[in-house]
């Protein structure tokens, strides 16, 4: 089965405004309480001289033996014990009146994420050089609000004449959606804090998308900045995405919330800024940068369908940001651009549509020469035999060693293509479709009339 996700934003005016708030705030509280007796049983199991906040726990633990003399308590915590001791000892986040569902849910989470980070702990001294650090313990929450999960033992879905509704836990009022199939089988409700507003998330089961073989093409994409993805199919087409739009706003978002956080912090010692102000602007730009990767994605998806695609080779490198070294200005650039969003939801779509991804290492794609089949390494492997017969003239164009011009990035997907399927191009002598690709622009995504979210119309 595959699972589609669809949203809705919850505005402070939203009449389950005040529900989703109160369902957040003391599911973090639950959290903390949960993950409080994780850590100072896992901290105080084998102590002669525990800490205050040890002894309060331990006598909590030995409360739980007595009721349950079978029962022994593990230096990790199991869910199950640790549920039952808040049961046992009355705890009043845990009954403060959260679904039942939601909160032994959020209990549960606190004990995943502390297993997690244990077997983080010994993957890195294996081999700490799959990690960027040493993995920490789980920390509390610092932050008012969390996010709270639903199970579809709490919330369900119903269909009137109306349309579908969803049901929740402890409350009368529905919520209606008109863009669900006829019979969506939910299989959970995510309620997630979204810059002084609620995000709400269901998850629903749906058919697999059965993998079609009459689309016997391959397309490849190379992700960047001012082409934010250049995409190349074996059946001689090519096309660009201007990122033009996306980068501009990034720019500009980040003067604008420099600014209001200078001017809110002038005079304090203290530089952390908060105000509705910055939330309303996070939130606009937020909604406008998801806006244009959906509008991509979905173009880029459409475009393998239309060209008979059943593969996709997406390029990717590893820690790519990180060590990103192409000039201070370039760097900014490339890091501040939402490339892992736009992975995700092609991923997503392509999924949903049939099409297989393949995720292909990109290292020295973008320099070698497609024309004449330059030998391509992986970064770190045979470096030394890394020559190219063709270069790059300047930010868009490469020229090849027969001396072809070529788009640089439908040159980059081409070889991220034949990384990841080597035959892909042996049929292959002319390459001039790569020199002219078709432009998708932000005016193309957008055309006048249709509201761009994160845009106020004038």
């Amino acid at each position: 089965m595959a699972y589609r996700v669809t949203q809705r934003i919850i505005s402070s005016d939203d009449l389950l405004y005040p529900y989703f708030d109160d369902l957040c705030r003391k599911s973090k509280l639950l959290y903390n309480a949960a993950l409080f007796r994780v850590r100072n049983i896992f901290t105080g199991y084998d102590k002669e001289h525990r800490t205050e906040n040890e002894v309060e726990v331990f006598q909590e633990v030995a409360l739980l033996q007595r009721s349950y003399p079978n029962m022994h308590v593990r230096r990790v915590i199991s869910y199950t014990h640790l549920e039952k001791m808040m049961r046992v000892t009355e705890n009043a986040d845990f009954f403060s009146g959260l679904p039942r569902q939601t909160a032994q849910q959020m209990v549960k989470q606190s004990v995943t994420d502390f297993k997690n980070w244990l077997a983080s702990l010994r993957e890195y001294k294996k081999h700490p050089e799959k990690y960027l650090g040493k993995p920490k313990m789980p920390r509390y929450k610092k932050s008012d609000l969390t996010t709270v999960i639903i199970t579809n033992q709490d919330a369900v879905l119903y269909r009137d004449d109306i349309g579908m509704s969803l049901k929740l836990p402890l409350q009368k009022q529905r919520l209606y959606f008109s863009n669900l199939s006829s019979d969506p089988v939910l299989k959970e409700v995510k309620i997630k804090p979204y810059y002084g507003r609620f995000l709400l998330c269901l998850t629903l089961e749906e058919p697999d998308v059965a993998f079609d073989p009459s689309g016997s093409h391959v397309c490849a994409i190379d992700l960047g900045t001012d082409n934010f993805a250049a995409i190349v199919c074996d059946d001689y087409s090519s096309a660009i995405y201007k990122g033009g739009a996306v980068l501009s706003k990034i720019q500009w978002f980040h003067k604008q919330r420099a600014k209001y956080v200078s001017i809110i912090t002038k005079g304090h010692e203290k530089k952390h800024a908060v105000s509705k102000r910055l939330r309303d602007l996070s939130f606009h730009y937020a909604n406008f940068v998801k806006d244009q990767c959906h509008k991509i994605s979905r173009s880029i998806v459409d475009y393998c369908i239309r060209h008979q695609a059943g593969t996709l080779v997406l390029g990717e490198n590893k820690l790519w940001k990180q060590n990103s070294g192409i000039g201070t200005q370039n760097n900014q650039n490339f890091v501040s651009m939402p490339i892992a969003l736009l992975k995700q939801l092609i991923i997503y779509k392509a999924s949903g549509a049939g099409i297989r991804v393949i995720m292909q290492e990109e290292s020295y794609t973008s320099k070698a020469d497609i024309t004449v089949m330059d030998y391509i390494p992986a970064y770190g492997i045979d470096d030394d035999k890394a020559v190219f017969s063709g270069t790059r003239i300047s930010r868009g164009l490469y020229r090849c060693g027969n001396g072809l011009v070529i788009n640089a990035d439908c040159n980059g997907a081409a070889n991220i293509m034949r990384k990841a399927i080597p035959d892909a191009w042996n049929d292959t002598d002319d390459f001039s479709f790569l020199a002219s690709p078709e432009v998708c622009g932000f005016h193309e995504l957008n055309p006048k009339g249709i509201p761009v979210k994160g845009i106020v119309a004038a």
